[in-house]
């Protein structure tokens, strides 16, 4: 990062992946998923030729599935013992705390790796070209089938690179073959995959396969790298002039003629194409030519929040001599990605604009599992979570994940920032030689072609912490313009300009302070797009979580394991300010708590912030978004899906009708995320002391604009306020139907000094606490709770939560309204949750409610 150093909640689409998990792709690829087993090359001193037949014996190898890297398949394999539990990653051999540039001389993962396989190429592959497809080999490999080098090094090289050979000469049809891959682990110099700070580096440096290994048949001919390029006319949107292009291979020595067609709903358009012996042409189709491809009223794709998710599916077939040659489906969508510069006040803030209306930009860093792990319920969770939360956006520092979270993001409306990541030979530019460029160029294009098409990337980033040298940034744009040319790019996602892009409208730091702790109030200042930053240099996730992080002796009081998932440059701060505004904690449990409430306070600001002053800042990246390993900062849910306190505050912050209070001025705010209008609506605000004394009330009528943030009210506050005072708010329509609730915790010292140790001495609340019947609907549970506050106190930060009868684990994902809410004096509150059944693991649910200052209750369901 810095210079410093549902599955079962099924979303439309996630049946995808279920397919792609067995032998044959919707695409007729047949994966090569199972029946790979590796081996170190040092146990090994037989070739290639040899390891690469049905006929070698594979004795003492490692079993293993793809995608795998080295270490994930022995853990897999217990060779080592799971190193996200406890201390238990110290143990590893050659692992080296922090961000490790170089593996030890004498690490086991300091040598090559066989990766091998056999596996039948089905009968129907016979006479036809046969291709192997590699998506992600870390970092060089030496490819062999049955018998044969197909590929060396000299080829097979970098981390981000996509390959697609013929095996045709050398691979059988109908019987078995032997695949085997001599991969070398990536060196000090190479472009590989970093983890920076956000969690250790595993030591093996991601070693391995990382993605899907596929074959699939073609004719003659194959079609490859189709892309649409979609031009919306602005602003009416009222027609959309389709550009399409794919490029055809042929495989044969001799020339052949065909017909390339294709369609896309009741749109048809061909051409006649004639191929010498060997040669790939781009073929193109344009609405200038071809007048069906402008289409009128298209149906566009938008982010969730502000309207349907619109996809078409392009079908491509190349026909020689009335056969079908190859066939080709690419999904896209209609929509136009733009951006200005806002400057003002010396500063220049980039808003991009989606089909003409600008937008908002609220996401996080999004991360893969540290061993590369693939999971479907991992990758669906995020989406899922993402729009739960009311995000719109996710950023890869580096295009990390497989093309299913890329799809998904599609389905659902997540828009994706995409460019490479600091802190690693990709910003070392002085050390490279022309090879590396000409490497990470290659890199850049194969990416740039991989996620074209889909309509949810809205920019490139090719620098990170840094922007790139005129020679390098040339030739990153220089790809851009070739291969996409339909979306912003930016140098850096730091506020410097480069030598040709010139300013970014992006801003990043101060560092290390944005990473770890800023008061409330702090961030109405950031009028800017920050591209990475959250009051999140501490996030102790619920004491669930905890006791499956580690040993129950680790807890309490705060050990190593604790230490081993912080950074010492982030967490005093963040410990500091939990300290000494809510108190030191005596206890995990009363640690825990604490954190989830001082979560929830810091990061709902943030994101309000940044609402409120649009499009003065117009886009805020939460650092992280997810976690790769089980952490303790950085996170909006922890590894085990569990949302903590940060979650529902960036969940109530960024609804898209929202009232909320503005720290730096005391004001009240109605923020409009959609694109439409609001009239008649009211808003109201109370104000309350600590001992639940009613000090201020007031109502004012609301209309608001579309995407308007607007300031409705100024409250007379009352002078004599206790220490800790509170504020809640309402947003109602004409017929009181509630649009928007906030509850604030407030100190009479203020935000920067403020403290709110009273909280600790509020009596202790029993709730009435009421379930409906658990429904079940298809794969999922659903429960509505009501809870009632009977007392004369508030309850404060009410957390309920489904677990598991026998084991106590909680059930997640989850998916509750609302969490870590509060409750006045005879207040009642209905909130709904859901689960998926298969996450009870065969145990029975339990309804378990807690909180701050609420003693806690358990209700069985009955399913």
């Amino acid at each position: 990062m810095k210079k410093s150093m549902l599955y079962g909640l099924l979303l439309p689409g996630m049946i995808f992946y279920a397919s792609c998990t067995s032998q044959t792709t919707p695409e007729g690829k047949t994966l090569l998923k199972d029946n790979w087993e590796i081996q170190s090359s040092a146990e090994i001193k037989t070739a290639g030729d040899s390891i690469s037949v049905p006929e070698y014996n594979p004795q003492g190898w490692y079993p293993a599935t793809m995608p795998s890297t080295v270490l994930a398949a022995l853990v897999k394999n217990k060779v080592y013992p799971d190193p996200y539990y406890g201390t238990n990653i110290d143990s590893l051999p050659g692992y080296v705390p922090g961000n490790m540039w170089e593996m030890p001389e004498n690490s086991p993962f300091n040598v090559p790796w066989w990766y091998r396989t056999e596996f039948q190429i089905p009968d129907g592959y016979k006479g036809k070209n046969i291709w192997l497809d590699f998506h992600s080999i870390n970092y060089k490999a030496n490819v062999w089938l049955n018998g044969h080098l197909i590929a060396d090094t000299t080829t097979v090289e970098g981390a981000y690179r996509l390959f697609d050979f013929d095996i045709t000469k050398y691979a059988v049809a109908g019987t078995t073959n032997c695949l085997a891959l001599e991969i070398f682990p990536p060196q000090k110099a190479d472009l590989t995959i970093t983890w920076v700070d956000w969690n250790p580096t595993p030591p093996d440096r991601a070693m391995g396969i990382w993605y899907d290994v596929s074959i699939h048949a073609t004719g003659p001919v194959t079609i490859q790298r189709p892309y649409v390029i979609t031009d919306l006319n602005l602003p009416s949107t009222d027609t959309a002039r389709l550009t399409i292009s794919a490029e055809l291979k042929n495989a044969k020595k001799n020339q052949v003629t065909g017909l390339l067609t294709g369609e896309i709903e009741n749109m048809i358009f061909s051409r006649k194409v004639i191929l010498a012996p060997g040669e790939t042409k781009l073929i193109t189709f344009s609405p200038d030519d071809f007048p069906q491809l402008s289409v009128s009223n298209p149906r566009l794709w938008w982010p969730h929040s502000v309207g349907p998710q619109n996809l078409y599916d392009l079908n491509l077939k190349f026909v020689v001599n009335g056969k079908v040659s190859d066939t080709r489906k690419q999904r896209f969508g209609i929509r136009e990605i733009t951006s200005y510069m806002n400057n003002f006040d010396g500063k220049h803030t980039r808003v991009f604009q989606i089909n003409g209306k600008n937008i908002v930009i609220r996401g996080g860093g999004y991360v893969e599992d540290m061993m590369l792990r693939p999971s479907a319920k991992s990758v669906e969770t995020a989406i899922r979570y993402a729009k739960f939360m009311n995000l719109n956006a996710l950023r890869m520092e580096a295009p990390r994940g497989p093309d299913y979270l890329f799809d998904l993001c599609d389905e659902q409306g997540i828009m994706l920032m995409v460019g490479w990541c600091c802190c690693s030979t990709w910003e070392r530019w002085s050390r490279w030689t022309p090879h590396t460029a000409d490497i990470a160029e290659e890199s850049w294009k194969d990416q740039i072609i991989r996620l074209r098409n889909h309509p949810s990337v809205f920019t490139w980033l090719y620098g990170s912490d840094n922007f790139p040298p005129a020679d390098v940034e040339k030739r990153y744009i220089s790809v851009l313009d070739k291969y996409d040319g339909t979306r912003p790019y930016e140098s850096s996602a730091t506020q410097d300009s480069s030598a040709i892009a010139g300013y970014t409208g992006l801003w990043m730091g101060p560092y290390p302070d944005v990473y770890a702790y800023e008061t409330p109030a702090y961030w109405y200042g950031k009028l800017e797009f920050n591209s990475e930053a959250a009051p999140a240099g501490e996030q102790i996730s619920p004491i669930e979580s905890l006791r499956k992080m580690m040993p129950e002796k680790d807890l309490w009081p705060i050990s190593e394991s604790w230490n081993i998932r912080l950074h010492k440059r982030f967490d005093p701060q963040a410990r500091k300010a939990l300290f000494s505004r809510y108190g030191e904690p005596t206890g995990v449990e009363e640690y825990c708590m604490k954190s989830q409430v001082f979560q929830k306070e810091a990061v709902r600001a943030m994101f309000e912030a940044f609402a409120r002053n649009k499009y003065r800042s117009s886009g805020i990246i939460y650092w992280m978004y997810n976690s790769a390993w089980p952490s303790l900062y950085w996170q909006l849910y922890d590894y085990f899906l569990t949302p903590n306190g940060a979650f529902y505050g960036t969940k109530k912050a960024c609804e898209p009708l929202h009232i909320q209070y503005s720290y730096d001025d005391r004001t009240i705010y109605v923020i409009n995320g959609y694109y439409k209008e609001f009239n008649n609506l009211k808003a109201s605000a109370q104000v309350y002391n600590l001992d639940m004394q009613e000090k201020y009330s007031d109502e004012v009528p609301v209309n608001i604009a579309s995407d308007e943030s607007k300031k409705i009210m100024d409250i007379a506050w009352p002078a004599d306020l206790s220490n800790v005072y509170f504020l809640k708010l309402e947003l109602k329509d004409d017929s009181d139907k509630m649009i928007s609730s906030n509850f604030y915790w407030l100190s009479a010292k203020g935000d920067e000094e403020a403290d709110f140790t009273g909280l600790n001495k509020i009596p202790e609340v029993n709730l009435n606490v009421s379930v409906s019947s658990l429904r079940k609907e298809g794969d999922k549970y659903i429960l509505t709770v009501d809870v009632e506050n009977p007392s004369s106190s508030l309850a404060f930060a009410v957390n309920p939560s489904i677990k598991k009868d026998r084991s106590g684990d909680l059930v997640t994902p989850v998916f509750w309204e609302d969490n870590y809410f509060s409750l006045l004096p005879k207040e009642k509150r209905t909130v709904k949750v859901e689960f998926n059944a298969e996450d009870l693991d065969g145990e029975k649910p339990v309804l378990h409610v807690g909180g701050w200052n609420i003693k806690e209750v358990d209700k069985k369901l009955n399913k």
